[in-house]
């Protein structure tokens, strides 16, 4: 019995340290040198470091005005409807870094 808690309470501790982690390692994991990882950073930045984690990319036909389209579904729980679906358009910029541009879709 003492072998089983002590392997429930190693996993509940691991968990928790992931947890804790996660928020913190995203400057670190995600950059502005990809297009995905430009994304993801720019949810960190508005205050959802755990969704930019498990945020849904879908890359689109975009245009050469506002670069490559990517439709991206997670969950806002600032938002009222929880479920907001966000439309991110990436376009490299001259210093080799992505800009985003993201808003809700019509």
């Amino acid at each position: 019995m003492k072998k089983k808690t002590k392997i429930i309470l190693s996993i509940l501790a691991a968990l928790l340290v992931i947890l804790i982690a996660l928020p913190i390692l995203s400057p670190v994991v995600y950059s502005t040198a990809s297009e995905k990882g430009a994304i993801r950073y720019e949810m960190y930045k508005r205050g959802y470091p755990y969704q930019s984690y498990f945020a849904v990319l879908q890359k689109r036909e975009g245009d050469n005005e506002y670069g490559n389209l990517y439709y991206v579904n997670w969950l806002d729980w600032k938002d009222e409807t929880g479920q907001t679906p966000h439309l991110c358009y990436s376009k490299k910029s001259s210093d080799g870094e992505y800009k985003i541009s993201c808003g809700t879709g019509p």
